[in-house]
């Protein structure tokens, strides 16, 4: 970092001496005439007004006052211009404060259109060329109440024919600051000296947008992150710096206040320096985490109070100039002081900040150059600013990389501490279950062992000993069947189950139990209920939770069970007449570990395992529990169960969903679900196939169902695409291998993954379907919780897959080098000397590239065929400007082609053709674009002519293993959405041509999405 800021330093001081000590050697006025005879303005530009004016002190003259008065040739004297007027007037007892007229007699031999720019005529000015009145800024007067102060830039313009011009500036400065020509006049051709006045402007519209746009995105980033405050104060500074340009050399703000008085604008000026340093300090000081010291507290505080006291008029604001640079360089040092700490400390970052204040004191310094010395803005030095935020950019986003690994380490850290919390649960319920069980045991013998004598005060003991015990098993039980199902081991049997048993069963274990005496377990269930399909013993376990829970939670009245049939499934509903739930409070009784208690109320036994358990297991078995509350009325739970048909009910040991009879199987579909994925199952197995449509619909995916290998093919041609494919290994026909390796043709592993079913366990047919690209193989018969679990696990991989190449699209459309970026700003400001309508369209190219690389909603949308070619010529336009003739490009596009496409697919193989393509050949060469309308879709082609790739390097690219994030992005888009892939052909010394088919497709969006 010390060494990138000393070459810094080496080239600001260079561009410094240069700025100082121009090398071209302009005429220079004598005795008040300035010979500018031989000097050609079209090539040589424009000539400072530089030297020796004939000066008339006091006295406001015009034209006409020197053709008339002859007499004024004996008042007048010399004055160096640029200069101003302290020790040479004196206006109540004010040194540099009065009028005067300043003239000079300009020599030219070219007849033309002729302009003079004035910048610093201090502080109002009247101007006449050859007797035509230009006008000026403010109002000149000789007493202070007719005098008007301004300070604008000004520009006259006036034909004159080769001999003699006569420049006649009058100037009043009686207020604020001392008057002069503090700055030379620019005297030139019309046309030179606009476009010097529009590069000038040019390049306050710059620094002005940047910093503007940086403050916008900053307080953006702050609104996200309150805790960051350094992202405010640099916000704060981004906005008052571009302020401070808005306000400084060609005052752009007067575009938008034209009538801004001189006071308000000095006043401003004063007031976006000081809070300029002031955010920038405190920037430093918060992002390093540093407290702030009491040499910082009183320069804060003294700023605090100037600002207060700018309020006072203005005539004093030029007496404060040393407490000004006083106070700036106090805060330098104490800058300088936090850094060196913060390094010492070793905190991250000092280095982005060292080179920020590098850029802000290089800035500072040919500000204070400028201002004192009356000299022009090099344009050049619009790269100090920009190069500062810019270095705090990188700053910004190395710590926000950093805090994203901190993160992501802290995150994986604890996943293990759950892990860990888990398996100690787990093992500690292991470990408590026996003696337990051992407890109660032993407890309930005793309080049955009718022989003993054991007194009634030791009975009541035992008794209170196994309910406890109980209820420390019933916690056990609850923490082994959460820590299943995390782990999806938890086994589901289902089976036709009679409700009413089940719940008499359930009622009268409770009603041996001690309970309110005020609370009445209500059996409200109707006696033709039908069988339902469910876990016999998980039913028990969800029934005995809920109405425990409503027995803890209800005082007096009634927990009643009641029950109805609604089409294909059965709703239970448990009701108390409790204390009820707050709605807000719903959603928090469902989460492990987590109980609702009301303020005032004593706290419930458990640990707040109960509800979350008995939702997951009425989830396990098709159903939903769903929750309804009103406080002091009472809480309802109702959950549902489908009806069990006519085998399970009996007796059938097979697993057979409800549905419509096997033998009608030909192609089964659904889209219902709660989750956006779609399953292809593929069995010539009508039972098979139902097993795995009842697990698929379980978890609530949609699926299609096909019998064939062909069918499956062309299942996987039609749209919408499936999200895996749950595959037979041996089937009549076309087998699962083959069905494999024709999927593997146009889509990858994590693509469209693979889950292949053999019911045979032999190595070889495990190998061959690795080997044909399965991604899984599962062995039948299989139990339903392990396919569920991989299924799972491959689609999550596949989400996982999709998610990266979308980083990858990020990351395409933020992928702006900066060397390109160097390049290109060199370009333009070369430009800025030669060509100004280049210049202009140059920017707009390069505006259009960046709005397009930056543009991150391309994620959910496809574009235009227009708006991708957009970006292609923008960004063509750019690199033929720093190729020149050694990059031609060629489009041959069909007229009236229009398609839609995903975004940023013809651009990046645009952008390798130039790059690693013509780049690296000493001679350019040609860029071909072609686009066509065919069968079905587009044909898109990319041809370049230059140095071509090895085969190596196409067969590695044609493999998917090239190292560049362009093409291999490109490539798994066109693969994923349109079943396609690029088509590369190149031969070394001869070029490379890219071809590619986008199919018209209606649902194209929808797959994007």
């Amino acid at each position: 970092m010390l060494c990138m800021i000393g070459v810094f330093l080496a080239v600001q001081v260079f561009f410094m001496y240069k700025w100082l000590h121009p090398a071209v050697g302009y005429p220079s006025a004598h005795q008040g005439v300035l010979d500018a005879r031989g000097w050609d303005f079209a090539k040589q530009g424009i000539v400072p007004l530089q030297g020796e004016w004939e000066f008339y002190e006091g006295q406001l003259l015009s034209p006409e006052d020197f053709k008339n008065r002859p007499e004024l040739a004996g008042e007048r004297r010399m004055l160096k211009v640029p200069g101003n007027w302290k020790g040479v007037l004196e206006t109540d007892g004010h040194d540099g404060y009065g009028a005067g007229t300043y003239r000079l007699l300009v020599h030219i031999d070219q007849s033309a259109v002729y302009a003079l720019r004035a910048k610093k005529i201090r502080m109002s000015s009247h101007i006449y060329i050859n007797g035509a009145d230009l006008g000026g800024n403010g109002k000149t007067a000789l007493d202070k109440p007719d005098f008007i102060a301004s300070n604008l830039p000004f520009l006259g313009v006036e034909k004159a024919d080769a001999g003699t011009v006569e420049i006649i500036i009058q100037v009043a400065s009686l207020n604020f600051l001392a008057g002069g020509l503090v700055q030379a006049p620019e005297f030139g051709t019309h046309t030179a000296v606009l476009e010097r006045v529009s590069n000038s402007r040019l390049a306050d519209m710059v620094q002005i947008s940047a910093m503007l746009l940086f403050a916008l995105y900053y307080g953006g980033m702050f609104r996200q992150w309150r805790k960051e405050r350094h992202l405010m104060y640099f916000s704060l500074f981004c906005l008052a710096t571009g302020v401070f340009f808005s306000l400084d050399n060609e005052i752009l703000i007067r575009n938008i206040f034209p009538d801004i008085s001189f006071a308000l604008l000095q006043k401003a000026v004063f007031v976006s320096v000081y809070l300029s340093f002031l955010w920038f300090a405190s920037y430093i000081f918060r992002y390093l985490g540093q407290p702030d010291n009491i040499v910082f507290i009183w320069t804060r505080r003294t700023m605090y109070v100037y600002l207060v006291f700018i309020v006072l008029p203005n005539d004093y604001l030029a007496k404060t100039l040393l407490l000004n640079v006083s106070l700036q360089a106090i805060t330098f040092a104490n800058i300088f002081y936090v850094l060196i700490r913060g390094r010492m400390k070793g905190v991250p970052g000092t280095g982005y900040l060292s080179l920020g204040v590098f850029f802000l004191i290089t800035s500072w310094g040919f500000a204070q150059f400028r201002y004192e010395l009356a000299l022009d803005n090099p344009y050049y030095m619009i790269v100090s600013p920009l190069l500062l935020v810019f270095s705090q950019a990188f700053l910004m986003s190395n710590r926000i990389q950093q805090e994203f690994l901190r993160n992501e380490k802290l995150s994986e850290q604890l996943l293990a501490y759950d892990r860990q919390k888990d398996e100690f649960l787990a093992k500690t319920s292991h470990e408590l279950r026996t003696p337990l069980h051992g407890l109660i045991n032993l407890s309930q013998s005793m309080l049955e062992d009718r022989g003993g004598d054991l007194p009634q005060r030791h009975k009541e003991n035992v008794r209170l000993m196994n309910l406890v015990g109980r209820r420390l098993a019933g916690l056990v039980h609850d923490i082994l069947d959460m820590s299943l199902m995390k782990h999806g081991q938890l086994r589901i049997h289902k089976t036709a189950v009679d409700l009413r048993v089940t719940t008499s069963f359930v009622l009268e274990m409770l009603s041996i139990m001690p309970t309110n005496k005020l609370v009445m377990l209500v059996n409200d269930l109707p006696s033709d209920l039908p069988l339902a399909y469910a876990d016999e013993n998980r039913l028990k376990q969800i029934l005995h939770n809920l109405l425990e829970n409503g027995l803890k939670f209800t005082e007096t009245g009634t927990v009643r069970i009641t029950a109805e049939q609604n089409g294909s499934d059965i709703f239970v509903s448990v009701i108390d007449t409790g204390r009820g739930i707050p709605e807000e409070q719903l959603a928090r009784i469902f989460r492990p570990f987590e109980q609702y208690v009301e303020t005032g109320a004593h706290t419930p036994s458990g640990i707040g395992l109960g509800l979350s358990i008995t939702k997951q297991l009425v989830e396990l078995q098709n159903g939903k529990l769903q929750v309804t509350s009103e406080v002091g009325k009472g809480t309802s739970f109702t959950f549902n169960l489908p009806i069990a048909q006519k085998e399970a009910a009996s007796g059938k040991k097979n697993y057979v969903p409800p549905s419509a009879e096997p033998a009608a199987l030909t192609a089964l579909s659904s889209l219902g679900g709660q989750q956006d994925m779609k399953i292809l199952i593929v069995d010539d197995e009508p039972f098979n196939v139902k097993i795995l449509v009842d697990a698929i619909s379980s978890l609530r995916y949609g699926y299609t169902a096909v019998h064939g290998g062909k069918e499956a093919i062309e299942a996987i041609r039609d749209y919408p695409k499936p999200d895996l494919v749950l595959l037979d290994l041996m089937m009549p026909g076309v087998s699962g291998l083959e069905v494999c390796r024709e999927i593997r043709k146009t889509h990858g592993l994590a693509e469209l993954p693979v889950l292949m079913l053999t019911a045979s366990g032999q190595t070889g047919d495990t190998v061959a379907a690795f080997a044909a690209g399965a991604n899984d193989i599962l062995q039948k018969p299989f139990e339903l919780a392990e396919l569920k679990a991989r299924v799972q696990s491959l689609l999550s991989m596949k989400r996982s897959s999709e998610h990266a190449v979308r980083r990858e699209m990020d990351f395409l459309q933020a992928q702006i080098t900066p060397h390109f970026l160097y390049n290109s700003l060199n370009a333009l400001v070369g430009l800025s000397y030669k060509d100004t309508d280049k210049l202009r369209e140059m920017i707009h190219h390069l505006t259009t590239y960046l709005r397009g690389k930056f543009t991150f909603s391309f994620q959910s949308q496809l574009v235009s065929f227009d708006r991708e070619m957009e970006l292609v010529e923008a960004y063509l336009a750019i690199e033929q400007l720093r190729f020149g003739s050694r990059l031609q490009v060629r489009y041959e596009i069909e007229p009236d082609f229009h398609c839609m496409m995903p975004p940023l697919t013809l651009q990046p193989l645009v952008e390798n053709a130039v790059r690693h393509g013509l780049g690296p050949r000493p001679a350019g060469g040609t860029v071909l674009i072609r686009a066509r309308r065919v069968a079905g879709g587009g044909e898109f082609t990319v041809e370049d002519d230059g140095v071509g790739m090895e085969e190596e390097m196409l067969a590695r690219l044609n493999a998917d293993q090239g190292s560049g994030v362009g093409t291999l992005n490109v490539n798994r888009r066109l693969k994923m959405l349109y079943a396609q892939k690029l088509s590369i052909s190149s031969e070394p010394g001869r070029g490379t041509t890219i071809q590619f088919f986008i199919a018209e497709e209606p649902d194209a969006q929808s797959r994007i999405n």
